[in-house]
Order: structure tokens, then sequence, then C-alpha cells
């Protein structure tokens, strides 16, 4: 069985791998054809600061109370253990305290909810919801990782505590924690917040929650979401992106901008999955010289003009008007399938040339089609994305765990 590995230079060089491989999660399974940047684009625009592999609203505060401990610790303490470490440590015990709490039961929404001490995980919660603590005002660390930023704020801030005595082993209290505010942390301190911890928030912390994302989210979709709860009961019945947005769309609650995002991101999401069909076609007539998933692609190409949104006005051009970073083959691509999809005619032998091209420039020496490697593939199983769902689910967490602590107060 392949494994994946890499030279252990340093915490921010795993981080990046470890947010390579967030991609094989849910959302992106794995993205076969390239199409995950404009994917990744478009949530941007609707749901900042979530990510696929947030589970609870709740962490937004644990990371930073777990850095106010520090803060608070005394200098001697503080001069024997980096703010790095603290951190690390408390998210496991963390970790484990709440995973012997919700009895290790998947779907709790605690990260490590398997582990039992001293197991670890490859990624803590200080890395999966750093984006979100800065999108959202939390913890400003300007695009920095997550040890690089507290090295950068204790450097920086050394000088400002050179005066106070080296040996002072007196733990700080709360009158002392904005003159000790070297982290720059920008929510008050729970003092009470390990004691019966859970991840429901508190009416306090939901309060705070609610707001910086209504701030961060303003003219977005997820800002719209918090100020309407109509809008907000259909997000949270509907079963996937597609369905939600026919509803959005259709009414009058979504001003211009965020209805061209939500149309956009829908007539994309449905163009693609018709190169995901081909592409799953390929694979199983490659292998298994069968007609799966034939049937799916009639229907698609045939109902394509319907199941759009927008089908008369789409136009790629408008796409890349919001997506910026894109490789230029990837780009190339959804211009060509555009045009393969909006001809008169639809030639097999076309379809497959452009998703087999498509393949190889994303993936190279690992592309399947090109390079003939079908080992993982298995008879009538779909392999890679489906209809894109853009954080969706994980919006539906958050700002439920936000309501729910509203209600509390």
């Amino acid at each position: 069985m392949a494994q994946i590995g890499w030279i252990d230079f340093s915490p921010e060089h795993r981080e990046r791998v470890s947010a390579v491989l967030d991609l094989l999660k849910p959302e992106g399974v794995v993205d076969e054809l390239g199409i995950g940047s404009i994917r990744d684009a478009f949530a941007d625009k609707m749901f900042p600061g979530i990510s696929t592999i947030q589970t609870k609203a709740k962490y937004f505060f644990i990371v930073p109370y777990i850095l106010y401990e520090y803060q608070l610790l005394s200098l001697a303490r503080q001069k024997s253990k980096t703010p790095e470490k603290h951190l690390e440590e408390r998210e496991y015990e963390v970790m484990w305290e709440l995973a012997e709490k919700y009895e290790h039961k998947v779907g709790c929404g605690v990260i490590g909810i398997t582990k039992y001490k001293p197991e670890k995980i490859m990624r803590r919660p200080s890395a999966i919801y750093w984006n979100g603590l800065d999108i959202f005002g939390v913890i400003r660390h300007g695009g920095l990782g997550v040890n690089s930023f507290l090295r950068s704020r204790m450097e920086r801030t050394e000088t400002l505590t050179s005066d106070i005595a080296q040996g002072d082993d007196a733990p700080r209290d709360d009158a002392d924690v904005d003159y000790i505010n070297r982290l720059n942390l920008k929510i008050p301190f729970d003092k009470d917040w390990a004691e019966n911890l859970s991840l429901d928030l508190t009416p306090k912390e939901a309060d705070i929650l609610y707001h910086r994302i209504r701030e961060a989210g303003r003219e977005l979709l997820i800002g719209v979401l918090l100020e309407d709860k109509e809008l907000f009961a259909n997000f949270e019945n509907t079963e996937s992106f597609a369905d939600f947005t026919k509803i959005a769309a259709s009414g009058n609650k979504l001003n211009q901008h965020i209805r061209e995002i939500l149309t956009l991101a829908h007539d994309f999401s449905e163009l693609m999955y018709g190169a995901n069909i081909t592409y799953n076609c390929l694979l199983q007539e490659n292998k298994f010289n069968n007609n799966a998933y034939s049937d799916e692609w009639s229907e698609w190409i045939e109902n394509i003009d319907s199941n759009m949104i927008d089908y008369k006005h789409f136009n790629p051009d408008k796409v890349f008007e919001h997506v910026h970073r894109v490789r230029p083959h990837t780009r190339q691509f959804v211009y060509d399938w555009w045009d393969y999809v909006n001809a008169s005619s639809h030639p097999i032998s076309k379809r497959n040339e452009l998703t087999e091209v498509q393949e190889f420039n994303t993936k190279l020496v690992k592309a399947r089609i090109r390079q003939n490697k079908y080992d993982d593939i298995k008879e009538k199983t779909w392999i890679g994305l489906k209809k894109l769902e853009y954080r969706m689910p994980n919006a539906k967490i958050i700002l439920q765990d936000i309501f729910d602590g509203l209600r509390k107060a």
C-alpha cells in the first residue's frame, strides 16, 4: 500500500503537506481534473473562514483561550516553555478530555474523537481553524503559520517585558491581561472555559462569533444567512448546495452580487459534473469494458440547459472574473468544455479527449488514463468529485452552533 511521507524540516512544512492531504477529505475526495482551485475561490466568496475539516464553532474559542492561558503564566514559566509547545500540549489535553467525554463516538464534532491518551493527530485544531481565526478577527496573524506567528509575536514584544523582574514567578490576574496580551488576541478571555468543557458555545461566545462572522461576511452569503432566519432555514433544510441555490436565487432576499456568485457557482458545478461523469465512464470502459455511467452521461448532456440556473447567459469569462488563481491548462479546459457542451453536437471522441488531456495536465505521471493506471479502480464505483458543495455542510454546522448558543441567552 502506498504511503505519503516528507522530510521533517519544520512544523510549517508539515502544515503545508497536511493541507494538501485535506483534499482527500469529503468535498475534496480527490480533485482528479484540477477544478479544486475554482471551487475553493467560489467557496471563499460565500463562506470565508470556513473549511471542509472544521467540525464545531467552539474551536474558534478553544485555540485563543489556550493562548490566553500561556500569557497568564508567570514570566519564569513562560521562559521555560514556548507558546508553541504550550499550545500543542493543551490542545492534546483538550482533545483527550473531549474524546472521553463524548465516549469516542464519531460524529460529535470532536477533532481526534477516536484517539486515546497519548495518541496524537496529524492536524490539530489550531491549524484547522487558523485561517478562520484571522478572517473573523480573533487572531490577526497576517497569513503567517501558527508557529511562525507565535514566535514573531513573542520576539516583537520581548523588549516590552525586559524590565520586569526575571525571577517573578507570580501568576497574572485579569487586570494584567491587556498589558500582557503579547499575542494580540482579539476576544475576551473566559477564565472558566475549561471547567465542564463541551463543544457548545456559551451565549457570550455565540454573540461574539455572530458579530465577527457577520462583519467578515458583509455583502457575502454567510453574512446574509446570519441576518435572515427564513433564508437560513432554507439553507439548513436543503440537502445540497444545488437545491439551496435554486431556492435562494429565485427569491428576492439576496442582492445582485450574491445572487450572481451563487448562480455562477451552481452552474459551474453543474457544468463540471459532466466532465467528472466522463472521467468515470473512461475508467470503467478502459478497465472493465463496461458502459457504467453512460446513462448518467446521456441524462446529463440532454438536460444540462435546464439543470443550470442561467444556461443562456453562462460564460467562463464571468467565472474567471471571480477566480484569479487557476492554472492555465485548467482555465483553458473550462473554456473548451463549455464550447463542447454548448455546441450543436457532442461527439464522444471529443468528450473523451478533453477529459483525458485535462487529467494528464493535472496529474502528469499519476494520470490514470494516459498512464494506464487502473489498479485502484473498482467496477461501478465512482472516483473523484461529483457536484460541488462549496463547504456548505461545514457552514451549516458553524452557523447552527451560533444560533444554538444565542438561544441559551
